[in-house]
Formats: C-alpha cells, sequence, structure tokens
C-alpha cells in the first residue's frame, strides 16, 4: 500500500525539481524545437526510438537522425523514398541500428501517416474506450507497423539474425517494458509542463504506463513502489498502479523527475553518506 507520507515527499520532490536543467540532456528537448504538433509526434517517434545507451550517443544520434529530415520533419516522412533517401542515411548508426533500420522506420512512419493521418490516429484506433492503460493500443500498434512488408528491405539472413527496424516497435506481449515506446507516449500525452508537450488528446493520462528503465526500477524498488525484481511489462504496470495511487489522473507526472534522479547520479546503488543524506526522498527510501 502506497503511503501518504510517500505521497507527501514525492509531491515535494517534484515541486523542487529543477526539470529546465535536465531537459537539455534529455532526448524530449528534440520534441519542443518545432511547433506544429505533426512535426513534434514525428520527432517524438523518432527521438524515442534511440532512447537507449549512452545520454550522450543518444543525443548525437537523434540529431543526426532528425537532422535528414530537415525543419518539417513530417513533410519530409510523408515524401521518404527508401530507394532514394536512403543513400543520404549511409554512415548512420546507432549501437545496434544501422542506417537501413533508419531507413526503413521512417518509410514505416510515412505508410502509418498515409494510412491514418496521424500518428496519433493509429495509435488511438487500437485503444478501447475501457482500457485501463496502454497495453492492448501497444500491442495493436506494433502489429499495424510490422504489417506494412518491412522484410522486403531485408535479406532473409538479415531478419533472421538482427531484430533490425522490429527493435523500434515493442509489444507488452512479448514481455518487452516497452521503455521507449511508452517514454514516447507521455511525451505526446502528457499536459505541456515543460517537459512533456500535450500533442495528443486521444489518450488519457491516467492510461499511461511508466517508462521502465534500469533507474526508474532501483529507485521504485528503493521507495516502494514494487516488490517486483525482473524489469518488464508487469513491473512497469506495477509501479504505475501504485503511482496511481498518489495521482489517479496523472500518475506519470514523477517519472522525468525521478528518472533523473538517476541520470544524474544522485541516487546511488550502494548507501552513500554524503549523498543519501541530501536526497529529498531519503526518509521514504530502504536502501
Amino acid at each position: 500500500m502506497v503511503s501518504s507520507l510517500l505521497k507527501h515527499h514525492l509531491d515535494s520532490f517534484l515541486a523542487g525539481f529543477p526539470k529546465e536543467r535536465h531537459v537539455p540532456s534529455d532526448p524530449v528537448q528534440f520534441v519542443h524545437r518545432y511547433e506544429d504538433p505533426r512535426d513534434r509526434e514525428v520527432a517524438g517517434l523518432i527521438a524515442s526510438a534511440f532512447a537507449y545507451g549512452n545520454v550522450k550517443i543518444v543525443l548525437a544520434s537523434v540529431e543526426r537522425a532528425l537532422s535528414y529530415l530537415g525543419p518539417r520533419p513530417a513533410e519530409a516522412v510523408a515524401a521518404f523514398d527508401p530507394s532514394t533517401g536512403g543513400r543520404r542515411l549511409r554512415g548512420f548508426y546507432h549501437r545496434f541500428n544501422t542506417s537501413r533500420d533508419l531507413s526503413v522506420f521512417l518509410w514505416i512512419i510515412r505508410r502509418i501517416l498515409e494510412d491514418h493521418g496521424s500518428v496519433e490516429r493509429a495509435f488511438a484506433r487500437g485503444l478501447n474506450s475501457g482500457d485501463a492503460d496502454t497495453e492492448g493500443a501497444i500491442n495493436r500498434f506494433h502489429a499495424l507497423a510490422l504489417s506494412f512488408g518491412h522484410e522486403r528491405f531485408y535479406s532473409r539472413r538479415e531478419l533472421t539474425q538482427r531484430v533490425a527496424v522490429r527493435f523500434f516497435f515493442p509489444a507488452p506481449a512479448d514481455g518487452s517494458a516497452c521503455k521507449r515506446m511508452n517514454l514516447y507516449l507521455r511525451w505526446m500525452v502528457r499536459p505541456d509542463d515543460g517537459v512533456d508537450c500535450g500533442v495528443w488528446t486521444e489518450v488519457r493520462p491516467r492510461q499511461l504506463v511508466i517508462p521502465l528503465d534500469t533507474h526508474i526500477a532501483r529507485i521504485s524498488g528503493y521507495i516502494g513502489l514494487t516488490e517486483l525484481k525482473n524489469p518488464g511489462w508487469t513491473m512497469a504496470v506495477d509501479i504505475t498502479r501504485q503511482l496511481r495511487r498518489l495521482d489517479g489522473e496523472d500518475p506519470l507526472r514523477y517519472d522525468f523527475a525521478l528518472c533523473h534522479l538517476g541520470i544524474a547520479g544522485d541516487c546511488p546503488r550502494k548507501r552513500d553518506l554524503l549523498k543519501c543524506v541530501h536526497c529529498p526522498i531519503q526518509p521514504v527510501c530502504r536502501l
């Protein structure tokens, strides 16, 4: 049971958290570059897709990926042709994703826009009115994105040896925590608060599931938001369920601050008297 004491300390932590100091080191910064909602949702989908690994490398990769699309990424993607545009992407890579993966990814986004008009409409079509969270919608979006015939762009050997473009479309049905997709949804759905952007209206903040990474998993265990040990979709839902006890309409409002507490190194893996004594949530930490 989440206690009122935990809510008090998390709310106090959130109120004093300097989010404006952390946005420049977060991939959400790329979404804020654009004013048009169509550009924001396309740029956000690309930025979140590469949000894995070292932060500096993530930012550099997203910067490069978006540079290929110019000032109007939605228009550029709508006209993207892998047979010609793919040549301009040669040399791009991010960890185990290649320029081919980026090219096919852009083509899939183009197909989504052609068939549904926007990423939001495509995603919302998979969301039922009674859904407590986005699990079913993410599964359906995964199936939609991989239904356009991406296999034609890869050799049979490559498809069997690499996850390739499929990596950008995880599914809860596979047990994945879907961290990057949930991050994207947070950016699009939560109200504009200087971090998230409030671009979409067909998904409710209360339906979101926390973007579970190593920092959120670890800190959530410290403060009693989960007893689970294996990070995955089940843990993400468990943590989110507890956060809904703190704020039923907007449970993910705590996510950015808690995540950056870990990213900044202010929350150590082992108790550190010098760091822990200054931690704003130390009174409710069980580390």
